[in-house]
């Protein structure tokens, strides 16, 4: 059902940039022909750049093609309207390298940037480590990679557009960590306590990667698994010291008791020796 239903929005969504474009081109086409019917020469070229811009923000792959399909009506129109004015044609020919300059460059502009957000979604979608990013102002999860999610057990989709705080609760150590990266971003190193699904604590250190146009990115590392390891180092420990020490006292109690023993014997063995020299000896019998 939820598939049906994000695959039906992805169709409107198709269905309006269509649309609008069709839309902004034939706005463009019409004016046009008004403008020259009516002797109006310096206005109507502009219109012509609005649907350039809207396919190649749309469609960047397209946008070549069309600002030159686009830059060729345009100059078809002149010649069909223009009555053969060469000070008209020389102007429409301009407009024309105009129109194919701004397809390239933009389209150029606009691939680079998608293979560049692909590049960066992919590296998101396959680091090892956690990456999320968020608004400054409004606190609210814009992005969090998959690997982030899943140590939170969460999904994706869940946490996106969420307020932050569902998984850092700490709104103080929230704002301070802003503060320090804002200060200084070397130091904005930080170990935090994130929750899960199910307010299970998952211990993270956090760091920022960049901040800029009121969005900060950062990566997180998942420590959780590291510290009940150290916990249990810790406890063993704890555990041999106990019994070194249960041992110790047992040893000293032993001790104590031969000591106590040796000194029983020590004073048996000077009272017999006393008893022997109190009897009388052979020659004065």
């Amino acid at each position: 059902m939820e598939q049906s239903v994000a695959q039906l929005s992805v169709e409107n969504i198709e269905v309006l940039r269509l649309f609008i474009v069709t839309a902004a081109t034939i706005i463009a086409i019409l004016t046009t022909i008004f403008s020259l019917l009516n002797g109006i020469i310096n206005v109507f070229p502009f219109h012509f750049i609005l649907p350039i811009i809207l396919v190649v923000y749309f469609y960047p792959e397209r946008g070549v093609l069309f600002s030159l399909s686009l830059g060729v009506m345009y100059i078809g129109l002149i010649y069909l309207l223009g009555n053969s004015d060469p000070v008209l044609i020389a102007i429409a020919t301009a407009w024309f390298a105009i129109f194919i300059t701004i397809g390239v460059v933009a389209s150029s502009y606009a691939i680079k940037l998608r293979e560049e957000t692909t590049r960066v979604r992919t590296i998101l979608g396959t680091s090892h480590e956690g990456i999320f990013c968020f608004g400054l102002k409004d606190l609210k999860i814009r992005d969090i990679n998959p690997k982030c999610a899943q140590w939170l057990k969460y999904d994706r989709d869940d946490l996106i557009g969420k307020e932050i705080a569902v998984i850092w609760p700490d709104r103080k150590e929230l704002e301070q960590f802003i503060a320090d990266v804002t200060k200084d971003r070397r130091h904005a190193v930080r170990e935090v306590n994130f929750l899960g699904r199910g307010n299970e604590v998952a211990r993270f250190v956090i760091s920022a990667i960049f901040e800029a146009r009121g969005y900060m990115l950062c990566s997180a590392v998942n420590t959780t698994n590291n510290k009940i390891v150290d916990e249990e180092i810790i406890k063993t420990l704890n555990d041999l010291e106990q019994q070194v020490k249960a041992r110790t006292a047992d040893l000293e109690q032993i001790n104590e008791r031969l000591r106590a023993e040796i000194l029983e014997c020590r004073r048996f063995e000077n009272t017999f020796l006393a008893g022997q020299s109190a009897l009388p000896k052979r020659e004065e019998l």
